[in-house]
């Protein structure tokens, strides 16, 4: 498996770093907020669905490469090979229907509702558009608002505009966040029960305390 094969596949991520500790002590990783930043080869099968081989730390050696090195192809890669994809959240539950009729509502109800689900277009690890260069930045000047960012799996983000919302309570989404981790997630696909708050300003992702 050579570094001059792969490299153009080599894509990132996000997972809890706390509770995946015995993962990263095999694997490379970037440290972000409370999660990890890790990495695998991602190519498509013969039926479009998606291979994935996570790069160990003993693979990246082999390559003679280090994690900064990764990184840099991730972000450049994970955009281009899975895309990006902000919809609506009525159009998203929509989405999984094949009513057209409810669809074409949802998408009307949208505008109403400003919580906008962030993802890749596989709906696969989507959670890593979080760090896609300048997706937050871009979306907060179109919004013209700071965003909160609700880490709902290792696969969605929901991006709340504050300006859209100013009522908002950070304690009860946090305790949102925390009852649904426990009650509605697959425990594999867990991200974090923080809330986290993007200052439009300062282009900076903080955890809400």
């Amino acid at each position: 498996m050579t570094y001059e094969k792969f490299n153009k596949n080599i894509v990132f991520k996000l997972i809890n770093k706390d509770k995946n500790v015995e993962l990263l002590e095999t694997v490379p990783y970037k440290e972000y907020l409370d999660l990890a930043v890790v990495f695998y080869i991602a190519h498509t099968n013969d039926d479009d669905s998606l291979k994935c081989k996570v790069i160990t730390n003993e693979l990246m050696t082999s390559w003679g490469v280090d994690v900064d090195a990764l990184m840099g192809l991730a972000l450049e890669n994970t955009p281009r090979l899975l895309g990006l994809k902000i919809r609506g959240i009525l159009s998203t539950i929509a989405s999984y229907t094949d009513n057209e009729e409810l669809q074409s509502v949802a998408e009307e109800e949208d505008n109403d509702l400003p919580l906008y689900v962030a993802t890749n277009n596989i709906a696969m690890h989507g959670a890593a558009v979080l760090i896609y260069r300048d997706l937050l930045k871009a979306f907060a000047a179109r919004k013209k608002s700071d965003v909160y960012i609700i880490p709902c799996s290792v696969h969605e983000l929901i991006m709340i505009p504050s300006v859209e919302c100013p009522n908002i309570d950070p304690v009860e989404i946090k305790n949102l966040i925390f009852y649904v981790n426990r009650n509605e997630l697959k425990e594999e696909d867990f991200l974090s029960d923080n809330l986290y708050f993007y200052n439009v300003h300062n282009d900076e992702v903080t955890i809400v305390q």
